[in-house]
């Protein structure tokens, strides 16, 4: 299970400060965590922490239900953004930044650099087959750890609701006056 500065970690990460984005570092300083950079860092390592990970997609996932937000509609909505600067000549750059900080609570952008080696093209169908099964294996611990999240959700809410049902207390029986017995 989660921690209370696991969740207020990833709560932090998601949401921000106030609706403003805040770095790994920060979210992991702000939760209580004495060793923040590397806190921060390993706590979105799927490998390490991946009920974190997964808890963190799931608030992603609220933002976006929440907000009305699509991968389909936010490139949607850039390429209006784009076509109308291009027929107005006018300056959208406010418009652009403020589409892209929403996909950017969406989870749509990663902050990282990657060094490829290689291309997709040069490799053959077994080479191919191997890398999905390693991208595979290196997810399967996240969508578990969704998968448990979601459980212990669930049974938290049937607790919860056995609990209420057993304290209310059971209505006084009502003596019939037109029964004969």
């Amino acid at each position: 299970m989660l921690t209370p500065m696991q969740m207020k970690f990833a709560q932090l990460l998601v949401y921000g400060i106030e609706g403003i984005p805040i770095s790994k570092t920060e979210a992991a300083t702000r939760a209580g965590y004495s060793d923040a950079p590397r806190e921060g860092s390993i706590m979105t390592n799927p490998n390490k922490y991946p009920l974190v990970c997964a808890y963190i997609s799931n608030l992603r996932d609220e933002v976006r239900e929440k907000y009305g937000i699509s991968f389909e509609g936010h490139l949607e909505e850039l390429a209006r953004i784009r076509d109308q600067g291009k027929k107005d000549s006018r300056n959208l750059a406010s418009a652009a930044t403020t589409e892209i900080a929403r996909g950017k609570v969406a989870g749509y952008y990663i902050d990282q650099k990657v060094i490829r080696h290689g291309n997709i093209d040069d490799m053959n169908l077994a080479q191919l087959y191997e890398k999905m099964r390693t991208i595979k294996e290196k997810n399967e611990r996240l969508i578990k750890a969704k998968e448990a999240l979601a459980r212990s959700s669930a049974e938290s809410e049937s607790e919860s609701k056995e609990t209420t049902v057993k304290k209310l207390p059971s209505p006084p029986k009502k003596s019939d006056p037109d029964s004969t017995s």
